[in-house]
């Protein structure tokens, strides 16, 4: 992307919205559909091209199928404008998150689930105007293991600042509630904790683009706006 024309000047740390790095506690608690569904959010509310979905996963993901994603390959946009990047596979999250700097953008950054590899990056002082998002799941084995996650990011200092996002990726009758009640558990430890219940339309596991959002549960909608505002200097 050398030599491309920044899409806006100015310093990170004065613009309102955050650059975020979403991460997941295991894989399949939903770290690319959350990060997806904020980079389209952001980009619909305002930010438009100057909202960048980045893929640095390290896993083959298709979200930009689900999002419809045309255009240039090396840049594809949304219907929203959102723009979807894969950097180079050299590249590290701090790396991804600087060159999306410099070009103007403001990243959301999908960080796969490796919250243990990440951390070292997220520790360093860096990275300014920056909020992680921890994804976890209330499936009881899939919380066991996050525990682990839990005490180094809090070793790490990191923690504080982290928005917890969890997600219920499965219509199971004995979860429904669980997401509130573990909202109380977690939050105080954490910068933040926001409860994604189960909607068809994701579990599906089909379009995520602006025609399929449209029949999103009004909760799931309202609580993309709400980790919207959490990853904000507007808040």
């Amino acid at each position: 992307m050398t030599g491309s024309t920044p899409l806006r000047d100015g310093d990170p740390q004065s613009w309102d919205e955050r650059a975020v790095v979403v991460c997941g506690s295991a894989g399949g608690v939903g770290t690319s559909v959350v990060s997806a569904l904020l980079a389209e959010h952001r980009a619909a509310s305002g930010l438009g091209l100057l909202s960048w979905w980045v893929d640095a996963s390290g896993n083959d993901c298709d979200i930009e199928l689900r999002l419809r994603g045309t255009g240039d390959d090396e840049l594809l946009r949304t219907a929203s404008g959102t723009g979807l990047w894969l950097p180079p596979e050299e590249a590290t999250v701090t790396d991804a998150v600087v060159e999306a700097w410099r070009q103007g953008a403001v990243p959301v950054v999908d960080a796969g689930a490796h919250p243990l590899t990440l951390l070292p990056e997220l520790a360093e002082d860096d990275l300014p105007n920056l909020t992680p998002v921890l994804v976890i799941s209330p499936r009881p084995d899939l919380l066991n293991r996050a525990r682990v996650v839990f005490t180094e990011w809090d070793r790490a200092g990191v923690l504080e600042q982290t928005v917890v996002v969890i997600t219920t990726p499965l219509p199971v009758p004995q979860q429904e509630g669980l997401a509130e009640m573990l909202v109380g558990v977690v939050s105080g430890a954490v910068g933040g904790v926001i409860g994604l219940d189960y909607d068809p339309v994701i579990g599906a596991g089909t379009g995520l683009d602006a025609e399929a959002r449209r029949g999103f549960l009004p909760a799931t909608a309202a609580t993309i706006a709400e980790l919207a505002s959490a990853t904000s200097n507007r808040r």
